[in-house]
């Protein structure tokens, strides 16, 4: 151990701050939209379904980018790569604010802000994994990974606050986008470092630049990648939803809705942010007691609190508060259990296209989740509309624990965890 902190020099430790501060502040405004939505939706005249479309929008971008140009990274240096996903998720968000004006404007500029988010993290994860080999590699990715989580919880807490400062969405949205500025600053730096560290490592000379659809024959890839895609549905209900759960609870108590949806976005960002130690102790889990027990477990946790949590709208709000935080901690714990375990059920030259495989179907299940949850909020309203669009998220952890189970029975499954499933 001593010898592997001693290998992270003083340079590599510098250029991970630095990879990681570009992509915090890119991600800074991630939330502000779920933040905004009371106010958003009162102005444009959408019921809950559309607006929990506006939202999906931004994850649609992340699906379609994982198919089509995550496999392109194979062919073209990383730190370019990087730098094109930061500058598209930036200038997506600048937008926003800015041109949005109903559902179709605000879907499609959420939906570049989305493609650019999946590039710039998921080649943010290769070019750490790249520099740390065989030097706590695992520590660094956790790092950048944990950086990541944090920038898109912590922007609930910023927009809660610039809501009540500004008054305005527009305003509040913006001063947390125009911090993606120096983010992209970051990443043009990375870039030309990576060009004078010289010729990239990761270009391959075989690659075709476009997935391999072999994955979807491996039936361990589909049940690992199956309760991902739950697990990303059941994040992204919690995200979207619970903030609007905690602002319709505090209207009812007599706060006016852009107070309700300022105080519902900072509680919810705390919330959410103790996913950050939640990703961490998951992980550590799945290292003692295995993959699928661990998730399996997890998952168990965080579907009973999504049975709970729904029919608690008229709760006293010390109640529903404390619920959120284990709610927040739960629905993230598993989080990198799912990637940790395709890397090691895939065979090697197919990495790439699982990751690709299972970033797409993930995002894709999470972007339909919520609005669903939407749909059911439409045609059930009041206490009974929250306790079945949070119900509806149970039973997704619920499937998921199937999966895990089908999963465990497999003998595959003995080469994840060395032999702990």
């Amino acid at each position: 151990m001593e010898a592997a902190r001693k290998s992270w020099r003083r340079p590599d430790i510098l250029w991970l701050s630095f990879i990681s501060v570009s992509l915090v502040l890119a991600l800074l405004p991630f939330s502000s939209y779920i933040a905004s939505i009371p106010v958003i939706r009162a102005e444009w005249g959408m019921s809950n379904s559309q607006s929990a479309v506006v939202f999906s929008a931004y994850l649609a971008g992340q699906a379609v980018a994982s198919v089509v140009l995550l496999p392109v990274t194979d062919r073209i240096p990383l730190g370019r790569a990087l730098f094109a996903g930061t500058l598209l998720l930036v200038v997506g968000n600048l937008l926003f604010p800015m041109l949005a004006r109903d559902v179709l404007s605000g879907c499609a500029l959420r939906f570049v802000a989305g493609a650019g988010h999946i590039v710039a993290y998921v080649v943010g994860v290769r070019l750490v994994s790249l520099r740390f080999a065989g030097r706590m590699r695992g520590t660094a990715v956790a790092v950048f990974v944990g950086v990541g989580y944090g920038g898109t919880t912590l922007s609930y807490v910023f927009m809660g606050q610039l809501l009540e400062a500004t008054d305005s969405w527009q305003a509040a949205y913006l001063l947390t986008a125009l911090a993606g500025i120096p983010g992209v600053a970051l990443a043009a730096l990375l870039m030309l470092g990576e060009e004078r560290r010289g010729p990239p490592s990761q270009l391959s000379a075989t690659s075709s630049g476009i997935l391999s659809p072999s994955v979807l024959r491996h039936r361990p890839l589909l049940l690992a990648n199956a309760a991902y895609a739950l697990h990303t549905a059941e994040l992204y209900i919690a995200r979207v939803w619970l903030p609007m759960l905690l602002a319709a609870a505090l209207v009812r108590q007599g706060r006016q809705p852009l107070e309700a949806a300022a105080l519902a976005a900072t509680w919810s960002g705390f919330m959410f942010a103790s996913g950050i130690a939640g990703v961490i102790l998951g992980g550590m889990l799945s290292d003692r007691i295995g993959r699928t027990l661990a998730a399996g477990v997890i998952f168990a946790a965080s579907g009973a609190a999504s049975f709970a949590v729904g029919w608690m709208v008229d709760a006293p709000m010390p109640a529903t508060i404390a619920l959120g935080f284990v709610y927040g901690f739960v629905t993230a714990a598993d989080s990198a259990i799912y990637s940790t375990a395709v890397t090691e059920l895939a065979p090697r030259e197919l990495i790439g296209s699982t990751q690709a495989v299972q970033s797409a179907l993930g995002f894709t299940a999470g972007a339909l989740a919520p609005v669903v949850a939407g749909f059911v909020l439409d045609f059930a309203h009041g206490s009974v509309g929250w306790g079945l669009a949070f119900s509806f998220n149970g039973m997704l952890a619920v499937a998921g624990v199937l999966s895990l189970l089908l999963l465990r029975r497999m003998p595959d499954a003995l080469g994840m965890a060395d032999g702990r499933r």
